[in-house]
């Protein structure tokens, strides 16, 4: 099974630059999306548009995958996306009566025993508080879920979580990202019984899923990126774990990781 977890800023963007052609292209089993910023006529309207070109009518089945929307009810802010080529048994959207906002940050697909948690956290610049209360939100969340299911929780964390996920550690140790009530925050996700599958594949490779826009138009190779963008696995299939990487693409302003795991 191949799981993927991308922030594409924008599906507008995104798409113009080729994301479709590399969704099919790919063959993953399940893509999960974050930072739509969308709501759902747009994304149906483009997916749509992008079927119709391959011989496909139906917006929900684009490239033969089935689409779970949860953009949220802010215009071209946030949302969550989940294409997956076998129909989830369960959807869930938010987080029960733990947490709930209206911008699509949080979207479960549930196949068999398996949880796969979408989550888009919040950005701790201007909202540090909410990105904290988030974060305990989904803590709580993915421990109920696991006394159910096995539950992989993928997406874009906002969080460094360790030095050798950023190339800046010094300079961040005051800048959201990297402060240490985040780092904290992360260590408590992963003590629910979680692990960084790419971490856990790649104990000391220095690689990141975050790099300025001016790095890729500038050939600026000495700036600021981060590995923020996790696909953490429920440690009761770490055994199952084939592979855990990140792939360099560029539709968005980070990177796609993947999880390559036998289930």
């Amino acid at each position: 099974m191949k799981i993927v977890s991308y922030n594409i800023n924008g599906i507008r963007s995104s798409f113009r630059k080729g994301l479709g052609e590399w969704i099919k292209n790919f063959d993953g089993d399940v893509y999960c999306f974050q930072e739509v910023r969308a709501d759902e006529n747009i994304v149906k309207s483009l997916i749509s548009g992008q079927a119709q070109i391959d011989m496909f009518t139906s917006p929900e089945k684009f490239c033969e995958l089935n689409m779970i929307l949860n953009c949220g009810s802010k215009p071209g802010y946030a949302g969550t996306m989940i294409l997956c080529k076998n129909k989830p048994d369960i959807v869930f959207y938010d987080m029960g009566e733990i947490w709930h906002d209206d911008e699509g940050r949080t979207t479960t697909a549930v196949f068999g025993n398996l949880a796969i948690v979408n989550s888009y956290i919040p950005n701790g610049n201007s909202r540090l508080e909410f990105k904290m209360s988030y974060l305990a939100a989904l803590t709580k969340y993915i421990s109920g879920l696991r006394e159910k299911y096995n539950v992989i929780c993928l997406g874009d964390f906002n969080i460094a979580h360790n030095e050798i996920d950023l190339t800046n550690p010094k300079e961040c140790k005051n800048k959201s990202v990297f402060l240490p009530i985040e780092r904290e925050a992360f260590g408590e996700i992963l003590n629910v019984g979680l692990i960084d599958s790419f971490r856990f594949c790649n104990p000391q490779k220095r690689e990141y899923s975050w790099r300025s826009y001016r790095s890729l138009q500038d050939n600026y190779y000495n700036g600021w990126k981060y590995r923020i963008d996790y696909v953490l696995s429920d440690e009761k299939l770490k055994e199952k774990i084939v592979s855990s990487s990140i792939i360099d693409v560029a539709y968005s302003d980070h990177l796609p990781v993947v999880l390559e795991i036998n289930l």
